[in-house]
């Protein structure tokens, strides 16, 4: 009988214990909400245990978890940003995934009667005014691949005085579908999910560095983190980043 109340007060407090257990919680790349939140949500039905979210550029949020932000993994649009956590100790180089990749497009407003531009043609239609939207390069990697590939076609000098730049990828097309930009350069998942811009062309990916998606651990509660990204690297959080349009080899 004894034995049989110290078993139900154990089960209680295990439960207890996990119901008010701290979440889990990922920082991500703004263009990675909705494959992340539908993670999530994949990852509290499969073991009732929620996962806490952060979303803003790459860059912006490499700086938060340097500076101690409660992060417990980070997904970045490139590789330099979990490089950079790797110098500073911040990030665990043995436990890193390659999640998924993207590619680049160029996107005008949805009413816009923009044919397939080149390089001549994306001068045209921007003028001397019009504005040319794209994630800021200093801390946004889809505003580092959007320079590369504007360099690549040989514009990127004649076009940077009219770049909008905004804060990461999401606020560049934001600005595409308010007609405030008349054309902008974003990730092709992002474009494709916006009812309010088209996508023109897909920038050929050998313009810019690989579009990968990075995952790594940035906190020293290995267990749960483990489980973490072993569940990011699984086939069911595969099929979710397909449906999403991410590339998974």
């Amino acid at each position: 009988m004894v034995l049989k109340i110290v078993t139900g007060v154990l089960a209680v407090a295990a439960a207890m214990h996990a119901a008010h257990a701290k979440p889990a919680t990922v920082f991500a790349a703004a263009s990675t909400r909705q494959v992340v939140e539908e993670i999530a949500a994949a990852w509290t039905a499969s073991r009732d245990e929620r996962l806490g979210m952060v979303f803003a550029s790459s860059g912006a949020l490499a700086r938060q978890i340097e500076q101690g932000a409660p992060a417990d993994v980070f997904i970045s649009a490139n590789g330099i940003w979990v490089d950079y956590l790797v110098s500073k100790n911040e990030a665990d180089p043995a436990f890193r995934r390659a999640l998924f990749r993207n590619r680049l497009a160029l996107v005008a407003p949805r009413n816009s009667r923009a044919g397939k531009p080149d390089g001549d043609a994306i001068l045209a239609r921007l003028g001397p005014r019009g504005r040319l939207a794209i994630a800021d390069p200093r801390h946004a990697p889809a505003g580092v691949y959007a320079r590369q590939a504007l360099m690549s076609i040989g514009i990127w000098k004649s076009v940077a005085p009219q770049a909008a730049r905004t804060r990461d990828v999401r606020g560049a097309l934001a600005l595409v579908e308010r007609g405030e930009a008349l054309l902008g350069v974003v990730y092709r998942t992002d474009a494709s999910a916006s009812g309010a811009a088209r996508i023109l062309t897909v920038f050929d990916a050998s313009l810019h560095d690989p579009i990968v998606y990075h995952a790594v651990p940035v906190s020293r509660e290995s267990r749960s983190v483990s489980r973490l990204l072993d569940f990011l690297s699984s086939p069911s959080a595969k099929e979710i980043y397909r449906r999403h349009g991410f590339i998974v080899d």
